[in-house]
């Protein structure tokens, strides 16, 4: 290619990230305004096991709005807009932060709308059955004394 065609080509490609990045920062917002609105009926409750010395209370996430909070203390939710929520705890798994845990956690939801909505369904119900949902990925560490050390030795 000639560099003049270069020049065109990069500058209507950048012409063409600079019109999402606009598109993006509007749902963002719209994305942030549903955040403040939504009641925050259930949120589900995680934590990922891998050998820390601060020790986090866990990581709380609104499946309808997206919204996530990490706590170190469980005393710390008081103090949040998930104050009134009903929690699903999911600890008896090892979950990390990512887009598919909360992609499967959405859509377990959204097809079992009724049942995870219905206050009458005990959480513990609702914990076995989303836990049995994302098993699959389950965070194992199977050397939690080599990754203290290497931990403490960065510090």
């Amino acid at each position: 290619m000639e560099t003049y065609k270069i020049f065109e080509k990069t500058g209507s490609l950048g012409n063409e990230i600079k019109r999402l990045q606009n598109e993006l920062e509007i749902i963002n917002l719209q994305c942030l305004h549903m955040m403040k609105i939504c009641p925050h009926e259930i949120v589900f409750k995680y934590v990922d096991n891998y050998p820390k010395k601060l020790v986090i209370d866990g990581t709380y996430f609104c499946p309808a709005c997206g919204k996530t909070i990490q706590c170190i203390q469980e005393k710390e939710l008081e103090n949040t807009s998930f104050k009134n929520s009903r929690i699903v705890p999911l600890t008896n798994l090892s979950l990390l932060r990512s887009g598919k845990l909360y992609y499967t956690i959405r859509n377990e939801v959204y097809k079992n709308f009724d049942l995870y909505y219905d206050l009458d369904t005990p959480v513990e119900e609702l914990s076995s059955k989303m836990e049995e949902v994302l098993k699959n990925q389950e965070q194992r560490y199977n050397s939690p004394v080599r990754v203290l050390r290497k931990t403490k030795k960065n510090i």
